[in-house]
């Protein structure tokens, strides 16, 4: 399998794996609270923030730079454009929050389900 990505796409998942092992990692001092039918959802959930965060941080670097075009006298910027498979890491941080939000939903569904 390929990954495809531009400018600092690449961290994406990268972000994504270091989000989920730590809250593995919490989960793991939590374990006692919490329905083990949880650990899905909130290994996601780490994800997800980690995916934010480094959303975040590469929209925040990305200032851009300005270019004069000769034949128009145009100001030009020119951007980064960080994406990883031809989807901008902007969007992917709404896919994770939303593939988040449906763990949580089955999780629940499943930990006040099984009661019957």
């Amino acid at each position: 399998m390929f990954i495809i990505w531009r400018g600092w796409g690449i961290l994406l998942p990268l972000a994504a794996l270091i989000g989920a092992l730590i809250s593995m990692l919490v989960f793991g001092l939590v374990e006692q609270y919490v329905p083990q039918q949880m650990l899905p959802a909130f290994i996601m959930l780490g994800a997800t923030l980690a995916v934010f965060q480094t959303m975040r941080w590469l929209e925040r670097s990305d200032k851009g730079r300005e270019l004069l075009d000769e034949k128009t006298g145009e100001t030009v910027l020119l951007k980064r454009g960080d994406s990883i498979f031809f989807i901008k890491v902007r969007y992917w941080a709404y896919l994770f929050a939303i593939l988040t939000l449906v763990m949580f939903v089955t999780s629940l569904s499943t930990v006040f389900g099984s009661g019957n």
